[in-house]
């Protein structure tokens, strides 16, 4: 287990940084409104893998500097644009024009693998005398347990990068199976704790000694394998894609759920994740969908259009290995919704 330290033992100026880990669907948001519940001296940076943002609408945060970051991963494709997002809010915080936070939040996407999160906090002079990465925490899945960490290997670079384990959704699977993934966890990342979602506000005090990566093979006890990869600067090394999707119609419940059920058939077992604010007739404020996999999808109404912008918006991750796919079957599915309109 690591070891924790509640404040270092040489007086250090700089801010701390947390980066929320997990993957697609893990839950980092419901955890982040957990914290930003409680805490008010935080700010927030949200990564989004598509190039419209939906978590930052989601985000219950009174008071608290919010920053989108879409169109890409951290650790690969938008690295320098966390670089700068950093830069200004530093600055702004300085110049008085955002509350004085004492603590950043970066919530990844489901993709991002942690060492290249925090690779521009270690690597630009700049940034490195003015933040720290305080801590890697990641949240886990139960329901889709050690399933999840065999088909994806963003999943196993998450765990293995953290330095504390959440286990979210844990009402939702057997207890046996949270037994098996707790021990897999174990295996993975001997030096992490694991706790229960949602984690405490306290995790945020807590500051973790950073450990060198581990650049071998990780290896899951039923046999899966998987070599870790550099990260690159420009270029997403995942295959996991996603398209956007924008429209000014609105739909009846029973031709969404038509649709989006065309979607899915049509994605198949491609689909990772589905996200969007769906304009509803009879609703006064966007219809919430999202969905994990090939499972059902949560659906919650919303008492108004977050941002005043009442157009449909929809993010369709899948994993292929052609970048094209999710892009043709996006295209596809708005000729539907046309016609449906």
């Amino acid at each position: 287990m690591s070891q924790v330290t509640h404040s270092p033992d040489i007086q250090d100026d700089r801010l701390p940084v947390i980066v929320l880990s997990g993957f697609l669907g893990s839950g980092k948001t419901t955890q982040l409104n957990h914290w930003l519940s409680q805490r008010q001296d935080l700010a927030v940076v949200i990564n989004e893998l598509g190039d419209i943002g939906i978590d930052q609408h989601l985000t219950e945060a009174q008071g608290v500097p919010v920053t989108l970051l879409a169109g890409g991963c951290v650790c690969c494709v938008v690295q320098g644009s966390l670089s700068s997002t950093l830069r200004n809010l530093f600055m702004a915080r300085k110049n008085g024009e955002i509350p004085p936070f004492n603590k950043l939040v970066l919530e990844t996407t489901g993709a991002a693998e942690p060492s290249g999160v925090v690779a521009p906090l270690q690597q630009d002079p700049w940034l490195r005398k003015r933040f720290v990465c305080q801590s890697v925490i990641t949240l886990v899945d139960a329901q889709a347990g050690v399933a999840a960490l065999e088909r994806h290997p963003e999943c196993l670079e998450q765990v293995q990068g953290a330095d504390q384990l959440l286990i979210s959704k844990s009402d939702l699977c057997t207890p046996d199976s949270l037994a098996e993934l707790k021990a897999q966890l174990a295996l993975l990342n001997p030096d992490a704790s694991v706790l229960l979602s949602p984690g405490p506000t306290s995790l945020l005090d807590q500051v973790f000694p950073r450990r060198c990566r581990i650049t071998g093979p990780l290896t899951l006890s039923t046999g899966v394998s998987l070599q870790p990869q550099l990260s690159s600067v420009s270029v997403s090394r995942h295959q996991l894609h996603s398209a956007s999707l924008r429209w000014e119609g609105r739909l009846s419940w029973p031709h969404w759920q038509a649709a989006l059920q065309q979607l899915g058939n049509q994605c198949g077992e491609s689909l990772v994740r589905l996200k969007g604010l769906l304009k509803v007739e009879g609703l006064d404020g966007p219809l919430l969908v999202q969905l994990t996999g090939q499972g059902e999808p949560a659906l919650s109404p919303m008492n108004a259009w977050p941002d005043g912008d009442t157009t449909t918006r929809l993010v369709v991750i899948v994993r292929h290995d052609n970048p094209d796919f999710v892009h043709e079957q996006v295209a596809h599915w708005q000729a539907l919704l046309q016609q449906l309109g």
